[in-house]
């Protein structure tokens, strides 16, 4: 926890440690003024990793307990990204008095064919327990690039160098994860509720982004009453680290709402 003002809780996506937000979103909403909280979900360390099957629902009751940890019983801004968007939106919809306002990045859509397929894949390659070569896992983050990005050797070369160097996510947290957005992704109820939401939410969307395409998140938008939606040029999925300027921006903006 940094900073001295607003409280705002922010919650990582499926396998993305804490620390990223510190080199991303943190600074730049501490100097707006204020109080962020990160934390590791349950399956990244150095949190713990009980065995597997999470849920959404399991990994909403941690952000609970963290909130009543740090005394934060008052409404605070809660913004989360991907995995890290559902327990946003799972908050909100069943713990709104503990929520003043929130941000769902890369997260507000209903289900996509890829979306559903791709997550089974990881779900069954974690539940072999086996480890592939770096680079495999390295290349499979690709598609959270715009196109226009994977069509540069030189940008795909740094981040295969970048992300290639880090050590295989282990089990049971990577199955566990998995089997949570898989769960949630094929929940043909969770969509339903949106029109149930009462706190004020940002639907942040990013250009290009494959996982939450942003057709689909202006239409999560319109079924939030009351909710407003805003959209990123020129990024994909992980726009909360290649474009974390404007992302903090839009952030910065909708908490300072009254």
């Amino acid at each position: 926890m940094v900073g001295d003002g607003e409280p705002l809780l922010l919650i990582a996506g499926c396998g993305q440690p804490a620390v990223a937000w510190h080199l991303s979103l943190v600074p730049a909403l501490v100097a707006a003024g204020h109080t962020v909280a990160t934390f590791d979900n349950r399956g990244v360390a150095p949190s713990s990793s009980p065995p597997a099957p999470y849920a959404v629902a399991d990994m909403t009751a941690d952000a609970l307990a963290l909130l009543d940890h740090l005394g934060w019983v008052d409404p605070v801004g809660v913004a989360g990204h991907s995995l890290g968007g559902w327990i946003a939106e799972m908050l909100v919809l069943d713990h709104p008095h503990r929520v003043r306002a929130a941000a769902l990045m890369g997260s507000a859509n209903r289900p996509t064919a890829w979306e559903i397929a791709i997550t089974t894949v990881e779900r069954d390659l974690a539940r072999l327990d086996y480890d592939l070569p770096p680079l495999f896992y390295a290349t499979e983050t690709l598609r959270y690039l715009p196109t226009a990005d994977l069509q540069d050797s030189e940008t795909v070369g740094t981040w295969l160098e970048f992300i290639g160097d880090l050590p295989p996510w282990p089990n049971p947290g990577r199955l566990g994860q998995y089997e949570a957005a898989l769960a949630w992704s094929t929940d043909p109820v969770r969509t339903t509720r949106w029109p149930e939401v009462t706190v004020p939410c940002l639907v942040l969307a990013f250009e290009h982004d494959v996982d939450s395409p942003p057709v689909y998140a202006r239409q999560a938008a319109a079924a939030m009453p009351g909710s407003r939606y805003r959209e990123v040029a020129g990024a994909g999925h992980i726009g909360i680290v290649t474009h974390a300027d404007q992302v903090a921006a839009q952030l910065i903006e909708f908490f300072a709402a009254p």
